[in-house]
């Protein structure tokens, strides 16, 4: 007798597999996904995954296959954190199976094959960006149970006196054309403008 089949899922069980993944400096890598109609969270900053398959034998099969097709990523260790909600492709909320990960690359570096781009952000960041209230909750809740990562203070020493200064990139291709970044409409500075890369 061979090994026993997979149970299909129940209605209730669930059918998505999210990833989330951070590394060593309190940073969680989030995906843009593309702003058109008819897929979940269109145009907000979310977790990588997708919906399972009928060749996925697992949930963890879906979330690691996802990851392979989506960024060409392949960890080692995908452990299940939590089971939450995520709006679904417009039919009604979904549950959504969330497996954390480690990584340590440079997500600029990675294949991605769906989606605008990936970015690592600290907790405290989530609130400027475009996204699910549900993906903001995990990612904290994931965060408060890490080990705590030095603060901004203590890395730049205690009492130190730290100067903002800004900055903007310039870049320019040999065509002559600019590359210019869309910025959040929240944005304390020229918000809703598309702007040189700025950062202080």
């Amino acid at each position: 007798m061979g090994p026993a089949e997979p149970a299909p899922p129940r209605d209730e069980d669930p059918r998505i597999a999210s990833a989330l993944i951070h590394n060593g400096d309190g940073e969680y890598l989030l995906h843009l996904r593309d702003d058109v109609p008819g897929i979940r969270e269109p145009g907000c900053w979310s977790l990588l995954g997708g919906a399972r398959e009928p060749g996925d034998r697992s949930l963890e099969d879906t979330v690691r296959r996802e990851l392979r097709e989506e960024a060409g990523l392949d960890l080692p260790v995908l452990e299940p954190f939590a089971v939450t909600g995520a709006l679904d492709d417009g039919s009604g909320h979904a549950s959504v199976r969330v497996y954390a990960g480690r990584w340590e690359g440079d997500p600029a570096r990675l294949p991605l094959t769906e989606g605008v781009m990936l970015r690592w952000f600290r907790p405290d960041d989530l609130d400027r960006l475009r996204m699910h209230p549900e993906t903001r909750d995990l990612v904290r809740r994931h965060a408060t149970g890490r080990a705590s990562v030095p603060s901004a203070a203590a890395r730049h020493g205690a009492g130190a006196v730290r100067h903002i200064v800004g900055l903007h990139l310039y870049l320019e291709d040999p065509a002559g054309r600019v590359l210019l970044g869309l910025r959040h409409h929240d944005s304390a500075f020229a918000p809703s403008t598309w702007h040189f890369l700025a950062v202080h």
